[in-house]
C-alpha cells in the first residue's frame, strides 16, 4: 500500500517575500470546471494590478506580465502542494 503524500506547510516567509515584491501566484485550471487538470502562473505586478493585464493608477499605466509554468497537475490539490517550491524559486532568483 503505498503512503500518500502529505501535504507541504506554507513556508510565510517565502510567500510574504513575493506579495511584498508584487508577485501574484496562482492555479490554472486546464479544463472549465476547475476539477482537473491545472497549471501554476506567476503574475509579476500582479498585486499592484489586482490581477488585471494593466490598471490606470493616478494617469500612469502599469502592466503585468503574467507566466504560465510547464508542468501539468493531476488536480488542483496537486498544484497546491507545490506553489512552496514556486515562491521559493522567486525569492531565490529575483531577492
Amino acid at each position: 500500500m503505498k503512503k500518500k503524500k502529505e501535504t507541504q506547510s506554507l513556508n510565510i516567509d517565502n510567500f510574504r517575500w513575493c506579495v511584498e515584491n508584487d508577485f501574484q501566484v496562482y492555479l490554472v485550471p486546464m479544463d472549465s470546471q476547475g476539477k482537473g487538470k491545472h497549471k501554476i502562473a506567476v503574475r509579476r505586478r500582479g498585486i499592484t494590478t489586482e490581477g488585471k493585464d494593466f490598471i490606470v493608477k493616478d494617469g500612469i499605466r502599469i502592466d503585468s506580465k503574467v507566466t504560465i509554468g510547464k508542468e501539468v497537475y493531476k488536480n488542483p490539490a496537486e498544484a497546491a502542494n507545490n506553489l512552496n517550491e514556486v515562491y521559493e524559486f522567486l525569492r531565490r532568483t529575483y531577492g
